[in-house]
């Protein structure tokens, strides 16, 4: 997914921008005296607990794919990992080859002298 793909604007952004504004303006209404204090109370709090209703659950979908991304990391590490193990393994493998080699050519020497 892409940065643009990620930065379209949803209706969950949108709402949680509406919500925000209602609240904003039913305080101000409620400093003119228009609605009663029990009523504008209520109001406030059911479209705080509506937005963050959805605030967290963006929140938890950005949790969501952030530990996918490091499952598949972590994956991908221990590949790596293993891989490199394997290429130690040919290295040793290399080194013995030359060790004999190299006391093949001493017996060699030795037996010229």
């Amino acid at each position: 997914m892409s940065y643009l793909d990620k930065m379209k604007i949803k209706v969950e952004d949108i709402i949680i921008w509406i919500l925000i504004i209602a609240i904003i303006a039913i305080a101000i209404c409620l400093l003119t005296g228009s609605p009663t204090q029990e009523s504008a109370l209520i109001t406030i709090a059911i479209f705080v607990a509506g937005s963050e209703l959805l605030i967290w659950r963006k929140i938890f979908a950005m949790d969501k794919d952030t530990s996918i991304c490091l499952i598949k990391f972590d994956k991908s590490v221990a590949l790596s990992f293993n891989e490199l193990r394997g290429d130690i393994g040919g290295v040793k493998d290399d080194i013995r080859n030359v060790k004999k080699d190299i006391d093949i050519i001493k017996n060699r020497v030795i037996k010229i002298k």
